[in-house]
């Protein structure tokens, strides 16, 4: 019996409703949820991710996240950030330098080179490189996912980064590490691909 139900964590971000309407478009188990206390009913965290960096970072301490989403993935249990959920689950950001993530996961974010002549945020559609883990299972390498963004993954552990874009420049737009998954993308705004990598997540287990 498929024990999976995915947790959506609200927090303030903006693309929680699209994020729950393609997992029960899925028919999969899920649910939001708003306090940190009733995590430990999910197999799966969704941290999703639309706003600053250091608001939502001051939302999640306020609410007393950190602390259980860390014993949660601790446990074994699979975390997926999407775009500034992603950023939040590293340490830093040049967006709000007051500010700190997670840290789970080893790195910071600066914003794309000024020498960099196309226009930010990157916005739209563009292709993923990644590399042929079980999160990426039927997806065809470089497929097209949806961006909206202005900074990226700067500086972390080579052995996490599983998927580059190119937009002017090379960068990270996929991270894995043990349990633990992040997008630069919207799996969510990204058809068909996106819904099967947020299959595919569902699909992971213990």
């Amino acid at each position: 019996m498929n024990k999976t139900k995915i947790g959506i964590i609200d927090y303030g971000a903006g693309n929680l409703g699209s994020i729950y309407n393609a997992i029960k478009y899925l028919e999969v188990k899920t649910d939001v949820v708003s306090s940190a206390e009733k995590i430990n009913s999910f197999s799966h965290l969704i941290l999703p991710g639309v706003g600053s960096f250091g608001k939502l970072a001051e939302n999640l301490q306020a609410k007393d996240w950190p602390f259980k989403i860390e014993n949660f993935v601790k446990k074994g249990n699979f975390l997926l950030g999407v775009c500034v959920g992603m950023q939040l689950l590293f340490e830093h950001s040049q967006e709000s330098t007051n500010a700190t993530g997670l840290k789970l996961l080893k790195g910071s974010f600066s914003k794309f080179d000024k020498n960099n002549s196309l226009p930010l945020p990157h916005v739209g559609f563009n292709e993923v490189k990644s590399e042929k883990t079980k999160i990426w299972n039927g997806i065809k390498n470089n497929s097209p996912f949806y961006f909206i963004h202005s900074y990226k993954l700067s500086k972390t552990d080579d052995k996490i980064i599983k998927g580059f874009t190119n937009y002017g420049e090379k960068f990270i737009s996929f991270i894995e590490k043990e349990n633990i998954y992040g997008c630069q993308f919207h799996p969510e705004k990204s058809h068909y691909v996106g819904l099967k990598l947020l299959k595919n997540f569902a699909g992971l287990n213990n």
